[in-house]
């Protein structure tokens, strides 16, 4: 369940019953209760409340033909490389300024510990977006 309306579309990439067409077909509110209305689009439109999306997608979704597409997006933030970078070549700097050494197995270490936070709030989108999980890579597209 969400806590705010989502909004969303069918968009139908083959026409099943020879009726609605393709392309967006309708549109729709996922409610915070779990419920769904939509209006769909054409020559003769209508409303129709569902008590849940699934079922939504049971009747219209005609076995893949048909899929929500979600147009309220809320992606991740970007993550901040930009700093991960600039950081990571002040800390080669400094290491070279006061005669010390780096391995390899140190530079790897330091850079894989940018990367964590530079991605850091990436990982949180994940979590509020999923509920906790952290299945989802933060870097692919959300589905």
């Amino acid at each position: 369940m969400t806590d705010q309306p989502r909004r969303f579309h069918l968009l139908r990439h083959a026409d099943v019953s020879g009726v609605s067409g393709t392309g967006i077909v309708a549109d729709g509110i996922l409610w915070p209760d779990g419920t769904a209305s939509m209006r769909w689009r054409g020559d003769r439109p209508s409303s129709v409340h569902w008590d849940r999306l699934d079922d939504a997608i049971a009747v219209h979704g005609h076995g893949g033909a048909t899929r929500i597409v979600w147009t309220d997006i809320d992606l991740p933030p970007a993550p901040d490389y930009a700093s991960a970078w600039t950081e990571l070549t002040g800390y080669v700097q400094e290491a070279v300024d006061d005669g010390g050494t780096i391995t390899p197995a140190d530079l790897l270490a330091y850079m894989a510990e940018l990367r964590r936070n530079a991605t850091a709030p990436a990982r949180e989108w994940v979590r509020r977006v999923t509920g906790g999980s952290t299945a989802l890579d933060p870097q692919e597209p959300r589905p």
